[in-house]
C-alpha cells in the first residue's frame, strides 16, 4: 500500500472491540456509529465519529486532527487537537490493511477499560459522492439550489501539490 493509495475520504463502516476470547463485540460508539476520516496529500488526517441512535453507548463522539505517515503496514496518527485532551501531542499508532474500497486500521485503546487496553478494529469504506456538492453545481458551473457558490473563487493551484507543499513550507516559516 502506498499513500496516495490511502488520501481521500472514508466512510465508517465499523468499529469493534476484539475480546480478550477473540470474539468481537461493538466499541464505544455502539453498535452503528458513523465516522468520517480524511487524509490529504500534504499529510493531514482529520477523524469525527459519534454515535447514532438511542441505544447507550460508552460515548456519544471522538475526533481528532493532526497529521499522518504511513510506514508498512502501519500508520500513525501524531494528534495536534483532540475531543480527548489526553491525546493531544500523542502518536496513535495502527497497524493498517487496505483491500480494494476498504480500509482497516487496529490498534489498542487509549485508556484502559477493565484494566486492559482493548484492541480495536475500525473498518472504513471510499466515500463516494452523495450527491449533495453534485446538486449544488449545475453541468453549466451555475449553481442551483438555495445556496450559491461562486465557481471563479476556486483557484485550481490550490489542487496542485507543489503549490500545497510551498504553501506548508510558507506557513511553517511564519509560524516558527
Amino acid at each position: 500500500m502506498t499513500p496516495e493509495e490511502v488520501v481521500g475520504v472514508w466512510r465508517l463502516a465499523s468499529y469493534t472491540e476484539v475480546g480478550e476470547d477473540g470474539g468481537t463485540v461493538a466499541g464505544p460508539l455502539g453498535e452503528a456509529p458513523a465516522g468520517l476520516l480524511i487524509y490529504t496529500a500534504d499529510g493531514h488526517v482529520a477523524v469525527s465519529m459519534m454515535k447514532t441512535g438511542d441505544a447507550p453507548a460508552l460515548e456519544t463522539y471522538m475526533g481528532y486532527s493532526g497529521q499522518w505517515r504511513l510506514a508498512g503496514d502501519r500508520m500513525t496518527h501524531r494528534v495536534q487537537v483532540s475531543a480527548h485532551p489526553r491525546m493531544a501531542g500523542t502518536e496513535q499508532i495502527r497497524r493498517v490493511a487496505l483491500d480494494g474500497e476498504t480500509l482497516s486500521l487496529r490498534g489498542t485503546a487509549v485508556t484502559p477499560v477493565g484494566g486492559r487496553a482493548p484492541e480495536r478494529v475500525l473498518t472504513w469504506r471510499r466515500a463516494k459522492p452523495d450527491g449533495i456538492a453534485t446538486d449544488r453545481i449545475a453541468a453549466d458551473g451555475t449553481a442551483s439550489g438555495s445556496t450559491a457558490i461562486d465557481s471563479t473563487a476556486f483557484d485550481n493551484t490550490a489542487f496542485d501539490s507543489t503549490a500545497s507543499d510551498e504553501t506548508a513550507k510558507q506557513h511553517e516559516k511564519e509560524t516558527h
